[in-house]
């Protein structure tokens, strides 16, 4: 099992990583790039990194969820 401080490393990288696929989501945004495969990869980051994020959340609280969500997106 890991550390405390080896725990709070993990989640420090997993939030950095989250961290940086929203800014690059509201960059597209922001520009009006919501349209083509620039649109779709960053999306797919984007919920590659908040699904890390949320799996190591979970189990940090001892929580399991395997099942996606079943929110509609503005990236579907």
């Amino acid at each position: 099992m890991p550390s405390a401080k080896e725990g709070r490393y993990q989640a420090y990288k997993l939030l950095r990583e989250l961290d940086a696929q929203i800014a690059a989501t509201m960059n597209q945004v922001a520009y009006g790039r919501m349209s083509g495969v620039d649109w779709q990869r960053t999306c797919k980051a984007h919920r590659i990194a908040f699904d890390e994020w949320i799996q190591f959340a979970d189990l940090q609280t001892g929580e399991e969820n395997h099942s996606p969500p079943n929110n509609p997106t503005i990236c579907d």
